[in-house]
């Protein structure tokens, strides 16, 4: 079967807009967009109806009908006129059977992440596609059922024209392998969550007094619950090196929560002198 009479059984059964059509076809005709592939294939179609309509009238019409309340495709609805074929806009789907019209809105959904993503300090970042199991079951049915070889997938899509927007409207590059700072778009409920990578600390730290833990040491009769014997703390000591450190950078780097990794460890009783301990600091979101 060919390019075009796939496209066109394809639109027969289901309306797809420029860039859900051309998807199917993602992997012929290097160097051009989906939606610029959909829309190609939507006009060779067009003229080939109005080919028809000189020799099979009847064929070349339906084809036209098709593009026209399928296809989104104007000029098939200009094209019908002008034969005083009359197509009622109730006939007319303006929803996309595959992405619901999502693609109309990546723009805006690109510059709200920019906004959002000026709340953190990053290099590089990366993009994360979200989307309800539904769309991608949609799809998958709609993939057997006329058995694309050649076709794109609509998260992939998704995640290549964002991730472009992003990165023109934020100046700062994608980066697959460390992103600094991953965005989490869903396209279909303009949804945005980001997640940001630990960040690390490293430094050295000494012990002046003793009896100082070097982590938070728990009560051993209640386990961090807090009881009688513990005057109701949950902890064994009320200060660790652990804490020392990190409350001030928890505070001051607005994360939700620190791991502590220190070099070896000293006894409770022990001091830390000379250049001291190394220790590296990892705080989360």
């Amino acid at each position: 079967m060919g390019i075009l009479e796939k496209a066109l059984q394809m639109l027969e059964k289901h309306p797809l807009c420029d860039r859900c059509l051309g998807r199917q076809f993602a992997f012929l005709g290097h160097g051009m967009g989906n939606d610029d592939r959909g829309k190609a294939i939507k006009i060779v179609l067009l003229m080939e109806a109005q080919a028809l309509v000189r020799t099979k009238k009847d064929e070349g019409i339906r084809i036209l009908k098709i593009l026209a309340t399928n296809g989104f495709c104007e000029e098939a609805l200009d094209a019908l006129q002008k034969m005083g074929r009359r197509v009622s806009e109730k006939e007319v789907t303006k929803t996309c059977f595959l992405c619901e019209n999502s693609f109309e809105i990546v723009d805006d959904l690109a510059k709200r992440a920019v906004e959002k993503l000026r709340e953190y300090e990053y290099s590089n970042f990366l993009v994360g596609i979200e989307l309800p199991v539904e769309v991608e079951e949609r799809e998958d049915e709609f993939k057997a059922r006329f058995n694309v070889e050649y076709g794109e997938n609509i998260r992939l899509e998704f995640g290549r024209i964002l991730g472009k927007k992003i990165a023109t409207y934020g100046q700062k590059p994608v980066e697959h392998r460390k992103p600094d700072i991953v965005v989490l778009l869903n396209p279909m409920t303009s949804e945005i969550k980001v997640q940001v990578n630990p960040l690390y600390i490293a430094g050295r730290y000494k012990k002046l007094v003793r009896g100082l833990p070097q982590s938070k040491w728990f009560c051993t009769n209640c386990y961090g619950e807090g009881c009688e014997k513990c005057n109701w703390t949950g902890k064994r000591y009320p200060e660790s090196v652990e804490e020392l450190i990190s409350e001030p950078i928890l505070k001051a780097t607005g994360g939700i929560k620190t791991s502590f990794h220190a070099s070896g460890r000293e006894d409770v009783d022990a001091r830390m002198l000379g250049k001291g301990r190394p220790f590296v600091i990892e705080i989360a979101q």
